[in-house]
């Protein structure tokens, strides 16, 4: 099964600024990990929502909204794709990343197909 682990961002890289040194060292230590495992397929980060758009459909026909996008507690800040045999084997991994930057969410979804 893979799963899509999506981290959710905060105040500070939505205003583009780099993640704490860290953290991005504590988040790379368990990206290994992962590679070490065999189950990451892919990891990236987003840029902020400043630099995106979003189509929305409000009584009418699609439009187009640029970013930034005010609400972030929705917005995803990184994206990793990962292929294990069960969803209490991704909690696990996604447990490991909530170590690594304590307070923030990840949302851990099922891919289909």
């Amino acid at each position: 099964m893979r799963y899509m682990l999506l981290h959710k961002t905060n105040d500070k890289l939505e205003a583009g600024l780099p993640p704490d040194a860290d953290v991005l060292a504590r988040a790379d230590a368990v990206l290994e990990e992962m590679r070490q495992a065999g189950v990451l397929l892919i990891a990236e980060g987003l840029m902020p929502s400043s630099r995106g758009a979003r189509i929305a459909f409000e009584n009418g026909p699609p439009r187009v909204i640029d970013g930034p996008f005010s609400e972030t507690k929705e917005l995803v800040a990184g994206v990793s794709v990962i292929r294990v045999d069960s969803k209490e084997e991704a909690v696990r991994w996604a447990l490991r990343f909530a170590e690594a930057d304590p307070g923030t969410e990840i949302d851990i979804l099922e891919l289909a197909g």
